[in-house]
C-alpha cells in the first residue's frame, strides 16, 4: 500500500511539473505573440501616417498647380523662367523680378521677410534713402484739430496713411485706439509718430521714412521701390531694411513685383 502511494505521489508530482511547464510555455508564447502583434500595429500606424502625408502633399501640389493655372499666360511664362528651390543673390533677384513684371503700370517691388517666432514685437521705422514706392499722406494732430479728427475717424473718415501727434495731445486720441490700432495707424513713440517736433516728423515721413512691423505670422512685408527705380537704389533700400531687423533671426526672404512670381533671396 505504501509503495502504491509513493508511486502515485511521484506520478502526480511529475504531472504537476508538466502542467506548470505547459503554462509557462503558453505564457511565453502569448507574450511573444502580443509583442509581434504590437510591432504589426505600430507598422500599420506608421504606414497609415506615410499614406496620409503623401495624400496631403498631393493635395498641396494640386492646389498649387490650380493657383498657378488661375494666373494668366504672362505670369506662367515668368514663373517658368525662375528656377525652383534656388536662392538668388539680391542683385540677381532684383533683375529677375523686374524682368518677370509684365504689368502695363509701374509695378511695386515687395519684400517679404520671415522672422523667428521667438522674436516678438518686431516694429520700427527706417528711412528708405533709395526712394519710396508710395508717398504717404501724413496727418499732424494738434490741440486745434484734435476734436475734429476724433469725430471724423469715428465716422469712418480715415483719409490719411500716418498720424503724427505730440505727447500732450495723445490723451484726446486714446479713444481712437480700437479703430486705428488694428490698422497699425495709432500714433506710437516706437514708430516716431508721437514726438514733440511734429513738423520735423512729418517732413521725415514724407521724405522716405517708413514704418515696418511683423504680422501675426511674424512676417515683415515692405515695399522697397518701383520697377522703374535703378537697381542700386532698390538694393540700397533692401540693405537698410535688413540692417534694422534682428541679425541671425531671419528665416527666409522673398522678393516679388505686383502680380509677379516670388523669388527666394539668399540669406
Amino acid at each position: 500500500m505504501a509503495e502504491t502511494f509513493n508511486w502515485w505521489s511521484v506520478a502526480m508530482a511529475q504531472r504537476v511539473q508538466e502542467v506548470a511547464s505547459e503554462e509557462i510555455i503558453d505564457e511565453k508564447k502569448i507574450l511573444k505573440e502580443a509583442k509581434e502583434r504590437e510591432k504589426e500595429i505600430k507598422k500599420e500606424i506608421a504606414d497609415a501616417k506615410k499614406e496620409e502625408k503623401a495624400e496631403k502633399e498631393q493635395v498641396v501640389t494640386k492646389a498649387t498647380k490650380a493657383r498657378v493655372k488661375k494666373h494668366g499666360k504672362k505670369y506662367r511664362d515668368s514663373l517658368s523662367k525662375i528656377e525652383k528651390d534656388k536662392d538668388f543673390e539680391i542683385e540677381d533677384a532684383i533683375k529677375m523680378a523686374k524682368e518677370s513684371s509684365k504689368t502695363t503700370f509701374d509695378a511695386t517691388l515687395e519684400l517679404h521677410i520671415k522672422i523667428d517666432k521667438k522674436m516678438e514685437n518686431i516694429r520700427g521705422t527706417v528711412n528708405l534713402s533709395g526712394g519710396v514706392a508710395k508717398i504717404k499722406k501724413v496727418l499732424v494732430v494738434d490741440e486745434k484739430n484734435a476734436d475734429q479728427v476724433v469725430e471724423n475717424v469715428k465716422k469712418g473718415n480715415v483719409d490719411f496713411d500716418i498720424m503724427i501727434t505730440s505727447p500732450a495731445v495723445m490723451p484726446k486720441l486714446g479713444q481712437l485706439a480700437k479703430i486705428l490700432g488694428p490698422k497699425g495707424m495709432m500714433p506710437n513713440p516706437k514708430t516716431g509718430t508721437i514726438v514733440e517736433d511734429t513738423a520735423k516728423a512729418k517732413e521725415e515721413f514724407e521724405g522716405g521714412k517708413v514704418e515696418y512691423r511683423a504680422d501675426k505670422g511674424n512676417v515683415v512685408h515692405m515695399s522697397i521701390g518701383k520697377v522703374s527705380f535703378e537697381d542700386q537704389k532698390i538694393k540700397e533700400n533692401y540693405d537698410i531694411i535688413l540692417s534694422a531687423l534682428p541679425k541671425g533671426k531671419i528665416l527666409s526672404i522673398y522678393l516679388a513685383t505686383t502680380m509677379g512670381p516670388s523669388i527666394r533671396v539668399a540669406l
